[in-house]
């Protein structure tokens, strides 16, 4: 696994398509950022209720994704399009855990939840409907936590330091976020795991009536 772009971005008003918004979405790619416990030092969210905070310091989004969204629907997108923090290679959400801790450049990190995304994916990229067919095909990505402080760089290897012994990857958990499983058992795990975040375990568990 290899980082292939790194995207940070203040918020701040943008021009976007549907007009002019204020938002971390439209960022912009660096050759490295220090990335601290509250987030990449010079990146930032609009939205803090929904986005940021100590369990969503950096989001990922598999670069092998951007070639299946050109296949799939024609979208000649570029990588950073979906406003993630991270364009990682090999790390699809088939690949990644809840809970596994990586290693990218002097920092670690732990996968806290899949991503779920927002409309403002639609304004950068300019597709519309795009953060709805993101949700449905669980091509979504995830997010992290810090672990350890540190310098990150794009072209960094994404190396695995311990897997999760639950072995529940980011891939079952969207399909439990967007109701395509309904598996009690399963969602009860997750819903359990003390590296799972406190927002994932709400809307799961509102969603299952656990």
């Amino acid at each position: 696994m290899r980082v292939v772009g790194l995207f940070i971005g203040k918020p701040r008003e943008a021009d976007l398509t549907g007009g002019r918004f204020y938002t971390g979405g439209a960022k912009s790619a660096v050759a490295s950022a220090y990335l601290r416990f509250h987030g990449f030092e010079g990146d930032g969210q609009g939205n803090l209720k929904y986005h940021g905070g100590k369990d969503r310091t950096a989001c990922v989004y598999p670069a092998e994704r951007y070639a299946w969204w050109k296949e799939i629907r024609g979208y000649d997108l570029p990588f950073g399009a979906f406003s993630e923090n991270l364009a990682v290679e090999g790390a699809t959400e088939e690949a990644v855990c809840i809970g596994d801790v990586y290693r990218i450049g002097d920092a670690l990190v732990q996968v806290t939840l899949p991503r779920d995304p927002c409309r403002t994916i639609d304004r950068v990229t300019g597709v519309p409907g795009l953060w709805g067919i993101a949700r449905d095909t669980g091509a979504c990505g995830f997010h992290m936590r810090t672990v350890k402080e540190g310098l990150v760089t794009a072209g960094s290897p994404f190396v695995l330091e311990s897997r999760h012994p639950e072995g529940i990857t980011v891939a079952m958990a969207l399909a439990l976020y967007h109701g395509r499983s309904r598996d009690v058992v399963l969602a009860d795990r997750l819903v359990h795991m003390p590296e799972f975040a406190v927002e994932g375990k709400k809307v799961i568990a509102a969603r299952l009536g656990l």
